[in-house]
């Protein structure tokens, strides 16, 4: 029995000291982190601040709630491509003189895919009408230009007409056509004016290679 008691005492004497230098290890541990940078120290009586979230990465994916945006520039992306799709080239007429009507001659070229010319405005007369080889008017509703292929509107065949000249049209200017397409949109071109007696763009010739002319259908 006294060396129960003595057990006892013993136990009871260095209970302190044990607690004391796990109470010395937490608090040095403790130290330790605040002075590598892992453990924010707060001040004194006050709640730590809550951790703020790391910044977005440049160039993550947008996020599901935001596809807007994408949208509207993949339309815009679309739209660009159909436009540099078709090109409308050396477009040229005569001097009008005192006439109130002049024909104009151009190619209407697709680099690739299909589309339709829907319509063609011009400011410098009241109306522009479709004519054929024989100068006969038609309606000018809607002219395909095939794939990969040249629409041309040439002397001795089919011609845009201007109709109701606002004014004269004078050698050396130039005016513009704004032409609508199903898929391009609305494009315009530059419509040089030369002499009286022109034949085409001296540097121009007026069939070009994959003329699709004959094929041209309107509906």
């Amino acid at each position: 029995m006294p060396n129960m008691n003595l057990r006892r005492r013993t136990a009871h004497k260095s209970w302190p000291v044990w607690a004391g230098a796990t109470c010395v290890l937490v608090v040095c541990g403790s130290l330790a982190a605040f002075a590598q940078g892992t453990l924010p120290l707060p001040a004194p009586g006050t709640t730590p601040p809550p951790a703020t979230p790391a910044p977005a990465t440049p160039g993550a994916p947008a996020t599901p709630g935001a596809p807007a945006g994408d949208t509207a520039a993949r339309a815009r992306a679309a739209a660009l491509a159909a436009k540099a799709n078709v090109d409308i080239t050396e477009a040229w007429t005569r001097a009008s003189g005192t006439a109130t009507t002049a024909p104009i001659y151009l190619h209407i070229v697709s680099a690739k895919d299909a589309d339709k010319l829907l319509g063609v405005d011009a400011g410098v007369a009241g109306k522009i009408e479709l004519r054929d080889e024989m100068g006969r008017a038609m309606p000018l509703t809607a002219i395909d230009v095939p794939a990969g292929g040249t629409v041309n509107f040439a002397p001795g065949g089919r011609y845009l007409n201007l109709v109701g000249l606002k004014a004269p049209l004078k050698e050396g200017d130039s005016f513009l056509l704004t032409f609508k397409f199903d898929k391009a949109g609305t494009s315009s071109a530059a419509v040089k004016i030369l002499g009286t007696s022109a034949t085409g763009p001296a540097a121009a010739a007026n069939a070009r290679k994959g003329d699709t002319t004959s094929g041209v259908s309107q509906r």
